[in-house]
């Protein structure tokens, strides 16, 4: 038995249901499957026609559907109502729009446990099923996720195949662009340029801070192999960060990898769906008085700069180049017994770094970022925090072309 079935024979004992939940069985061409959850979407026929528009990549693929809510949601709940409607609306649009080298699939889930119930489990249990898929034709398959509310470009699919699934990374990420120039509402639109423009200004950011995993953790561009998920432990159930998380749990142990040929257009909306995320930062800025999008200060990324750049003293336990804030945050967070203890399981500096940045990771960058922010740099205005990263632009929305550039 491989090591990649090992994990997977392994993952089904430990973490995933026994019994599939899609009875077709897979073509053995089948190389990719997309995983889209769905819960209240008046649209997902728009995301299914716009993958029909995509250019097939020369292998079979699959598209599974999670059309999931809580067991808690009252069987006569507007909720309940429009999923019922798009389960329907998917039957009806399958029969019409049957096409060689790609098959539709959904899975009804809608008594998930009030506990767990959200985008997390919803995305686990098609990805579960995808691997499984794959696992039943004894194939190492990539297992491709996308939202119900999203578009993609004519090139996604083949980008995929090409850049991601005929390459040995095992974890990835496509491109993706608000399309705000088609937003009608003016403050809608000011809104989601800001809030992608954050997103790339944050990363950028930890890049020039020297931070090797500065990635996008954007749920509906990840990609991975289906050994890899399993080998990780699979996606998690957490109800809102569940790609943050996902990502970040995988990335210091796999090659990773950008997918640029194809993009992934998500929704520009409002949503209250999770506690935060494009649709709530868009509510958010719909509420606010003031019409100034704040950000990271650029010196927190020289902050951590300081650390980054001074691993090398760390490991040999000279804390004399790190800044008295790096100090204060170690302090405060009682994290040197960790690092003592990463020291002393290390026999090189090699060693070192690579534990270093598996317990130093996305989650705990953040949590460095928001210690600074808190306590010694606020908030400032992005447009004049994109002046330290980016040549000097006129508008916001100038800085977001360029920082698409830059990825």
């Amino acid at each position: 038995m491989s090591g990649a079935q090992r994990y997977i024979k392994n993952y089904f004992k430990r973490f995933a249901e026994q019994k599939p939940l899609i009875e077709e069985p897979i073509a053995p061409s089948t190389d990719m499957i997309i995983v889209i959850p769905c819960h209240n979407e008046p649209d997902l026929l728009g995301t299914l026609n716009s993958l029909l528009q995509s250019a097939l990549p020369d292998c079979g693929l699959e598209v599974i559907v999670v059309v999931n809510n809580s067991e808690s949601v009252d069987l006569k709940s507007e909720i309940r109502h429009s999923n019922l409607r798009t389960i329907n609306a998917f039957k009806e649009w399958k029969m019409s729009n049957l096409k060689e080298g790609i098959a539709f699939h959904l899975i009804e889930a809608l008594d998930l446990a009030k506990k767990h119930a959200g985008v997390g489990l919803a995305r686990k249990i098609g990805m579960d099923e995808a691997l499984r898929r794959f696992a039943s034709v004894g194939k190492i398959g990539s297992i491709v996720c996308l939202d119900a509310d999203c578009r993609v470009s004519k090139t996604y699919l083949t980008a995929i195949h090409e850049e991601f699934h005929l390459t040995e990374h095992g974890i990835g990420e496509m491109h993706y662009e608000h399309p705000y120039e088609l937003e009608e509402d003016e403050a809608l639109k000011q809104g989601i340029i800001n809030y992608e423009l954050h997103l790339r200004y944050y990363v950028d950011g930890l890049q020039k801070a020297g931070f090797p995993n500065a990635i996008q953790t954007v749920g509906s561009c990840m990609l991975v192999k289906s050994d890899i998920y399993a080998k990780h432990g699979g996606m998690n159930k957490r109800k809102a960060g569940e790609d943050f998380y996902f990502l970040h749990k995988i990335i210091p142990h796999e090659k990773f990898i950008t997918v640029k040929r194809g993009t992934v257009f998500p929704s520009c909306r409002i949503s209250d769906r999770v506690p935060f995320g494009t649709g709530k930062a868009q509510q958010d800025w719909i509420d606010q008085k003031e019409r100034h999008y704040l950000t990271y200060a650029p010196e927190i990324f020289e902050e951590l700069k300081t650390l980054l750049d001074s691993i090398d003293q760390v490991y040999d336990d000279d804390r004399s180049s790190l800044s008295p804030i790096v100090l204060a945050f170690f302090e405060a967070q009682g994290y040197w017994p960790k690092v003592d203890l990463i020291r002393k399981n290390s026999k090189r500096i090699d060693q070192f770094k690579k534990q270093f940045y598996i317990w130093f990771d996305g989650f705990l960058c953040m949590k460095f970022m928001h210690y600074c922010r808190d306590h010694f740099y606020p908030n400032i205005p992005l447009k004049e925090a994109c002046s330290f990263i980016y040549p000097q632009q006129e508008t916001p929305e100038s800085y977001l072309k360029v920082a698409r550039k830059n990825e």
